[in-house]
């Protein structure tokens, strides 16, 4: 699903939300809705909530990831021939990483003790957003050289002739996700601040250029990069929401 798409999802739940309250009230579903803002380890974001039953809360929500960047030094190398005789001339280019990414989410929390404690364990996925990290680069003297290219670990990412490059370090677009936390996005009273720590699964790390995705070239290159796609397989979620309660 798009992004775009779930944000019409979020308003049709909106404007369903009167006749939820009034045709399934008196089974205690969909009966009430809350709406929260949080800060995240996944960005800024909103959230819509409601309860399905007294034990499990429906929330679906949007997370804006702010452009971020870090600036970092690669090696890299192309072929060339002096006199003849071919050879790989290395070279060092700093590059740019932008963390900048939207997601969706769709999550249920589960109160095992609703009557005595908002502790809830929360169960269910990210989506979008599946450009971790975006890599731009430019320089000048490589303009003109034949086939350049940098590595990511053992990715060799290609340099065009104005002595540009980009790609993206990407994983799942679908991932699961699992967590604990305190607090109910449909609040008993008004408002209501809570806490949730969870993880992504994300998958294997993949790079990707123009659009296509690369294959490994290089073998055992133990660069920071490749030390981070090998380790980063799930993505740590720290999430604080404000919740209040529209009905």
């Amino acid at each position: 699903m798009k992004i775009s798409k779930f944000l019409l999802f979020v308003a049709a739940m909106f404007m369903a939300a009167p006749s939820w309250a009034g045709g399934l009230g008196d089974a205690n579903i969909f009966n009430h809705l809350g709406v929260g803002v949080h800060a995240a380890t996944t960005g800024f974001g909103f959230e819509v909530a409601t309860p399905i039953t007294k034990f499990v809360t429906l929330r679906g929500g949007v997370s804006f990831m702010p452009g971020f960047s870090f600036d970092t030094e690669v090696d890299g190398s192309y072929r060339t021939t002096v006199n003849g005789t071919p050879y790989e001339q290395d070279f060092t280019m700093d590059v740019e990483g932008a963390l900048k990414r939207t997601q969706g989410s769709v999550i249920f929390n589960v109160y095992p003790l609703t009557h005595v404690s908002s502790f809830y364990v929360a169960a269910g996925a990210y989506f979008g957003g599946s450009d971790i990290v975006k890599v731009s680069g430019h320089t000048d003297d490589l303009q003109g050289v034949d086939n350049p290219s940098i590595d990511l670990g053992d990715y060799q990412l290609p340099v065009d002739k104005n002595g540009n490059v980009s790609g993206s370090l990407r994983v799942n677009s679908f991932r699961p996700y699992l967590g604990v936390g305190f607090g109910r996005p449909v609040p008993n009273r008004r408002l209501n601040f809570g806490v949730e720590l969870g993880v992504q699964f994300m998958g294997k790390m993949k790079v990707y250029s123009d659009g296509d995705e690369l294959s490994k070239v290089l073998t055992d290159n133990d660069d920071d990069w490749q030390k981070w796609m090998d380790k980063l397989t799930v993505y740590p979620v720290l999430k604080f929401t404000l919740s209040g309660k529209i009905f």
